[in-house]
């Protein structure tokens, strides 16, 4: 990576999985980061998941761009100490993980902090960090059900998810974007802090437009497949 790109000389640690972490961090990569990806013995479960190869998925390949990878077991007796060393030199560290999750893996803000006070720590849930859902896993599927699109897609009676994963990506993407403010506002300041992101929120943020137009209007459209809601011709045509 040239020693002129917009993130140069910027550590990331990434203890992320799946897609909307590791893209997260990704995007960060690309943009000149030094990104460690850690995994637990064996490999995290993202890599498993529709193998291309024997140690990876399509997803893993698509997510790991320009990262550097290392593997941390952490019930070693030295875990905690390596964990710590790498922290002390990191810029950002990135986890999608539910709060509770996060102290037990000693990935919550207030444990970074003590170790590096600028850190900024990034990271991507379900339902975010408040409200009696902040604690629960999440994947794609339920931010997109819960945000209303599903119910949108498809034809009624029949609500259908995206094949791709936006919630995850554009999870990923949100994350990315303000994690870069962070940094702008810690050249700045000198401080850190903590960007949050979730599923949901990144979700109903897609999905806004409907969902104020029914608070304003209560239209209540139902679903027409590929056809426009408010505009036609709208479809998918051969031509």
């Amino acid at each position: 990576m040239s020693d002129n790109a917009i993130l140069a000389g910027v550590r990331v640690l990434d203890f992320s999985r799946y897609i909307a972490g590791p893209y997260c961090a990704a995007l960060l990569a690309y943009l000149g980061a030094d990104v460690i990806r850690i995994e637990k013995p064996g490999g995290s479960e993202d890599r498993f998941v529709g193998t291309v190869s024997p140690t990876a998925s399509a997803v893993y390949l698509e997510t790991g761009c320009n990262k550097r990878g290392m593997t941390l077991d952490v019930k070693h007796a030295e875990a905690a100490d390596i964990k710590r060393r790498l922290i002390e030199r990191a810029d950002v560290v990135i986890a999608n993980m539910p709060p509770k999750a996060l102290v037990r893996a000693g990935l919550d803000y207030a444990t970074l902090t003590a170790i590096k006070p600028d850190i900024i720590l990034t990271t991507q849930t379900g339902f975010g960090h408040e409200g009696p859902w902040r604690d629960r896993g999440g994947f794609d599927g339920i931010g997109q059900a819960m945000s209303g699109s599903a119910f949108m897609s498809g034809q009624p009676g029949q609500p259908a998810k995206s094949a791709t994963p936006f919630a995850d990506f554009g999870t990923a993407a949100l994350g990315a974007f303000a994690t870069l403010a962070a940094l702008y506002q810690k050249r700045d300041t000198g401080r850190g802090q903590h960007v949050q992101a979730s599923l949901l929120g990144t979700s109903l943020t897609f999905f806004n437009a409907a969902l104020i137009e029914q608070a304003v209007l209560a239209v209540n459209r139902v679903p027409s497949g590929n056809r426009g809601q408010t505009s036609a011709p709208t479809d998918i045509f051969e031509t």
